[in-house]
């Protein structure tokens, strides 16, 4: 294939489509009309793709065709959706060209740091100067396309942003825009149907025994909870780009193949890690009268967004997180397994169902990134991490660090200790059962002591156990969550092992990952399944 050239693309602004309501048709619509797109163009252009999966795709193309391909697929992706564009290039250089680049680009920032490695035109080298020149035609973008909206017209009740020109398929529809009409039309449920590609694989390999329907709205999803929080789920693979660099001619082997290979066993291991955590987790919740309690939005190579009621969220991260780690390692090409090893990082974003989803997809995504930072704290150990937040009261807003400034008490004390790595994950996991078996009374009243700081909140929550019946057992609870931050270092007050001190830079901080127990069991006995026990002295 020496005589073909590389072709990138990717989605523009795909998340700001997706979930531009909080409609769960029409976001289940949104994602399975772009998954459409990508199925066409692996239909239509299958010998040349390479990869096509999560909003972009990498083909090998003949120079001479290079041009029209690019315009079909703009062409595909606006019929498809009506106002989703996406941002394609080529190759026009091979091996990327010594020609300089504009200060600052991302092609020259990607020489400068490699100034001293030869540009020999392998595969890898030519895809990594492709995504540079890709992110720099997404920067410099200036159109797209435009629905004008009359100041006297009626506005989509979905976005109400474009004018209204259709209703929705109810008796009291609302009157909705063409580009949400579309979205409508693809994602909602009919009788007897599962929408959404993915969806529909997970049930048919899980149907057995199974008599819960799938949601046909978010307040669907959460009507089996005992209150009615959504968590948004949204895990990404770390460091996936360092692998797929690692794809170098072999002895009779192609490195386009070997960066297949490394693809597919992403795609598939994450689809794998992901259907089996939620049979694990929800399996029970499926055997029951009523509705699915999550709904799979989009798996995108390494990536996964799912929308959960709250109660399973963590036990749905860690249970991803292990099969991701296990499933992707046993599917890479054997000289890879012993020198990289998969690891990945979940945000979950809890709030009231009511609350706007693409607020709750930007604040995971934020929390991802922090999850990513702490998996990458040690380059020679990577680990998997999660880290989490739950706004109990409705907050417009689409940063997380404004919003984890209410665990911090001055300079010194942090009412938390997230992120999590995975191993940390997996042992608070444990403990959740039994906290959320506690009078959820007890939990209140030890949440709110923990808010006066250091000294009060140990006198009080000593005084509450020695009064309490259980407290042996609530107190080796407490032991067994001291020893996570004794792990990091951590050293505790005399007394019940609830604060640490943590030297850090020079820099003391106390921190207590008792309110983040508490806050994960208070979610977690939202689960109908879940027995709490009577206040007692």
């Amino acid at each position: 294939m020496s005589d073909r050239i590389l072709m990138a693309g990717d989605v523009d602004t795909i998340r700001e489509y997706v979930f531009e309501t909080s409609s769960l048709p029409q976001i289940r619509g949104g994602s399975e009309l772009l998954q459409e797109c990508e199925g066409k163009i692996q239909e239509k252009y299958g010998s040349y793709v390479i990869y096509c999966k999560g909003g972009s795709f990498l083909l090998q193309v003949p120079p001479g065709e290079a041009e029209r391909i690019r315009r079909e697929i703009e062409h595909l992706y606006l019929k498809q959706t009506l106002v989703a564009t996406v941002t394609i290039v080529y190759e026009t250089h091979s091996p990327p060209s010594e020609e300089p680049r504009p200060e600052g680009s991302w092609a020259q920032r990607i020489r400068d740091a490699a100034a001293g490695v030869p540009l020999d035109g392998g595969f890898a080298q030519r895809v990594l100067f492709l995504n540079a020149r890709l992110r720099e035609a997404k920067r410099e973008k200036t159109t797209a396309p435009f629905y004008e909206a009359l100041p006297f017209g009626k506005r989509c009740e979905r976005c109400g942003k474009r004018m209204a020109s259709a209703r929705e398929p109810m008796e009291d529809g609302k009157a909705l825009c063409l580009v949400c009409k579309h979205r409508d039309d693809k994602g909602r449920k009919r009788k007897g149907e599962i929408r959404g590609k993915f969806n529909q694989e997970f049930w048919h390999r899980c149907k057995k025994n199974r008599t819960a329907e799938q949601p046909d709205d978010l307040d669907h999803l959460v009507a089996s909870a005992r209150r009615k929080y959504l968590a948004f789920f949204y895990a990404d693979g770390n460091d996936i780009g360092s692998l797929l660099q690692k794809a170098r001619i072999e002895k009779g082997e192609e490195e386009e193949k070997k960066y297949r290979q490394i693809s597919e066993a992403l795609q598939k291991g994450t689809q794998e890690a992901l259907f089996q955590s939620l049979e694990a987790v929800c399996g029970a919740a499926l055997e029951r009268e009523g509705y699915w309690p999550f709904d799979i939005i989009n798996i995108g190579g390494d990536d996964v967004t799912v929308l959960i009621q709250a109660g399973y969220a963590w036990d749905l991260a860690v249970e991803f997180l292990k099969h991701f780690e296990d499933e992707v390692s046993q599917r890479l090409p054997e000289d890879l397994k012993a020198e990289w090893r998969p690891t990945a990082s979940c945000g979950i974003l809890i709030a009231d169902v009511k609350y706007p989803v693409r607020y709750m997809e930007r604040l995971a995504t934020d929390l991802l990134k922090r999850a990513k930072k702490r998996a990458k704290e040690d380059p020679q150990n990577p680990k998997s991490a999660i880290d989490f937040l739950w706004l109990p009261s409705p907050v417009a807003s689409d940063r997380v660090e404004p919003l984890l400034s209410i665990y911090r008490r001055g300079g010194e004390v942090e009412l938390t200790a997230r992120p999590y790595t995975l191993d940390e994950a997996q042992r608070i996991r444990g403990l959740i059962p039994q906290v959320a078996r506690w009078p959820r009374t007890t939990r209140h009243r030890w949440a709110e002591a923990l808010e006066r700081g250091l000294f009060q909140s140990l006198s009080f929550i000593q005084y509450d156990i020695a009064r309490e019946r259980g407290g042996k057992e609530k107190i080796a609870t407490l032991e067994q969550a001291g020893e996570i931050l004794s792990k990091r270092g951590g050293r505790p007050i005399t007394g019940l092992p609830i604060w640490y001190r943590i030297d850090n830079n020079q820099t003391v901080m106390w921190r207590t990952l008792l309110l983040d127990v508490l806050e994960l069991a208070e979610l977690h006995a939202m689960r109908p399944d879940v027995e709490e026990e009577e206040e007692g002295i």
